[in-house]
């Protein structure tokens, strides 16, 4: 059984959170071939809702980093509840079959004054911004059986490994929107006592009830062949078939909207890995995937799904006897239509979604990991990436996605005390995260002529972290001091939220295994 409780304040003033988790297993042999687990897992998850910092006509506001503009009662609350059940047998040392059934519930509740810049209420220059509220409700339901026969046999010298299987699951989600307050109070974000703040929670009416689901079944094969020790060749095809609902009921007008997509689909995979040597490998693959997207669009229609082609290619090294391992790998994904929340009519419902257009990922990454020697032990990664819009309606064609910064890398350092020492049990590390530039602020439309939307630039950064430990039976306890340096940057989604990254901070984490 794993399980957390946590309750924290912020360095973010009035935010606060409360998390409890738990998860149990249990594994039953009923022989020596047929197993059954059992999984559960709850979260609870209340906090503040908070958006940031703000964004001034799409340049970062110069604002305290501890500062919040939300209303001291904005909060959203989550609950998920699941529940896993998998059953295996084995025929024999070749074949074994699996089954697997599991069901999930997700709730969340988010009521709070609006984002910074959402509907139409920006930040003026001088500071003023008029506050608004919002509220939505959003409930999913998920279920999912699985069926995967598993099994090796050999055609002369050829080996294979195969897996046939079907599935199927079924999508429920339902988002209760309501009819949201454009005007709830002015604040000013240089300064919070030019304008009295409202505290009272409002009374919103409910607008739109809308339910989508999606029902998607699948049979799939694959067969992994060997054809000398050296070259394998991977090769499988899915057939999927998804159909997509939306029913919006309208509280006002006691109307009822009703759409349904029905889409079929057969995706295959291909993958090839060449060993001229035990010690490396060379690999490049393919894979065609029929991927649902949930939401609806602003007419409340069902989104329809995406095709992802994703291409990739590298090298995998272990070297120095298997001390130290480095790989390469280069891709190239590409979907179809990428689903990302519509900002259409001042839209704050993450529910109600748009088909960007075709979007294209390239990059490639490299990562470097050592087994310990002599106490110490290494990690570093990089990684390269661009992502742009290469066929869309509804941006600038070539354009950068958001978010996504072009260069990324990490490197840690730990260290453990022998334990032939007087410091045995101790042990030390240190770790350096680089985020590269990347762009926010909302991406100019084709759609709009003179458009006012821009792009935000985010500058890199770089963050540094520490951490001392020590463990001793069932024991053991952990010191971390992050962000070193205390480092300023932000994490933006759009320009109405704008969250700075956490300063210096330190962690301590007393454990106990049972």
């Amino acid at each position: 059984i794993n399980t957390t409780y946590e309750t924290a304040k912020s360095y973010r003033d009035e935010v606060s959170s409360e998390r409890f988790y738990i998860n149990p297993s249990f594994l039953f042999k009923l022989s020596n071939k047929t197993e059954i687990l059992l999984e559960g897992d709850f979260l609870k998850d209340n906090r503040t809702n908070d958006y940031g910092t703000g964004a001034v006509n799409y340049e970062l506001a110069n604002v305290p980093r501890n500062r919040f503009l939300g209303a001291k009662w904005s909060n959203v609350n989550t609950v998920q509840k699941g529940a896993t059940a998998t059953i295996s047998h084995r025929f024999n040392e070749r074949w074994e079959i699996k089954s697997t059934s599991a069901v999930q519930d997700y709730s969340n509740d988010l009521f709070s004054t609006t984002r910074p810049n959402a509907s139409n209420n920006f930040v003026k220059a001088d500071g003023k911004w008029i506050r608004g509220v919002q509220r939505t409700q959003i409930n999913e339901n998920y279920y999912i059986s699985q069926l995967d026969l598993t099994g090796k046999f050999s055609t002369g010298s050829v080996k294979h490994a195969v897996l046939f299987g079907a599935d199927a699951d079924k999508y429920n989600t339902a988002t209760t929107a309501y009819t949201n307050i454009a005007k709830y109070d002015s604040i000013n974000i240089y300064d919070l006592n030019m304008y009295k703040q409202r505290n009272d929670i409002p009374n919103l009416d409910t607008n739109t009830l809308t339910k989508a689901p999606i029902s998607r079944t699948g049979i799939y094969i694959q067969d992994l062949i060997s054809i000398t020790e050296k070259l394998k060749v991977l090769a499988g095809a899915r057939f999927t078939y998804i159909e997509t609902s939306s029913n919006v009921y309208t509280a006002k007008t006691k109307a009822t909207t009703e759409a349904k997509n029905f889409d079929g689909a057969v995706t295959p995979r291909f993958g090839l890995v060449y060993q001229p040597k035990k010690y490396i490998s060379i690999f490049a693959s393919y894979a065609n995937s029929f991927t649902l997207n949930t939401g609806v669009d602003i007419n409340g229609k069902p989104l329809a799904p995406s095709f992802i082609d994703q291409y990739e290619a590298g090298i995998k090294n272990d070297l120095f006897k298997g001390l130290l391992s480095a790989n390469l790998t280069v891709y190239q994904i590409k979907n179809s239509g990428l689903a990302q929340q519509s900002l259409e009519n001042g839209n704050t419902n993450a529910n109600i979604k748009e088909l960007a257009g075709e979007v294209t990922s390239k990059g490639l990454e490299v990562d470097i990991m050592s087994k310990p020697i002599h106490g110490f032990s290494f990690l570093a990664g990089y990684s390269y990436n661009e992502t742009r819009y290469t066929k869309s309606n509804i941006y600038i064609i070539g354009s950068l996605l958001r978010y996504n910064p072009n260069h990324t890398a990490n490197a840690s350092a730990y260290y453990t005390f022998p334990k032939n020492t007087f410091m045995k049990g101790f042990n030390v590390g240190l770790n350096a995260t680089y985020i590269g530039e990347r762009q926010a602020g909302r991406s100019t439309r084709l759609t709009i002529n003179n458009d006012a939307y821009k792009l935000i630039s985010l500058r890199d950064y770089t963050l540094l972290d520490f951490s001392a430990g020590y463990a001793k039976g069932q024991y053991s306890i952990r010191a971390k001091v992050s962000n070193l340096s205390n480092e300023l940057n932000y994490n933006a989604h759009d320009d109405n939220s704008i969250n700075p990254i956490a300063p210096r901070m330190f962690f301590a984490t007393l454990a106990y295994k049972l």
